[in-house]
């Protein structure tokens, strides 16, 4: 740790991490989500397609909330499969919708 001039210690400096948004809830889970059957499944190696995951997202009755909860969340959610999409296309997503806002 660096010392000031009188020889005390620098405090460490304040990393603020955000929680989750509060207007976006994360999904209620039943139990049935097929991302609870295979969890290893939803965060695949780089360079490993993700179609797997996807496709049984896309079945799942949560998808939508997933989805919206993962959107909102980049930094809960940044690696892994979220509502059938990819980090990669989330923010792809992202990026487009602060475009158009913009």
């Amino acid at each position: 740790m660096a010392q000031t001039t009188d020889g005390k210690p620098t405090p460490a400096p304040v990393i603020a991490i955000p929680l989750a948004d509060p207007l976006v809830p994360y999904p209620e889970i039943t139990g049935d989500e097929p991302c609870l059957q295979d969890p290893d499944c939803w965060f695949p190696e780089q360079g490993v397609n993700a179609g797997r995951a996807k496709a049984f997202c896309r079945t799942c009755p949560a998808l939508t909330d997933c989805r919206a909860w993962a959107l909102a969340n980049p930094h809960l959610a940044s690696e892994g499969v979220w509502g059938a999409m990819t980090s990669t296309e989330r923010n792809a997503v992202r990026r487009n919708t602060m475009g158009r806002a913009a």
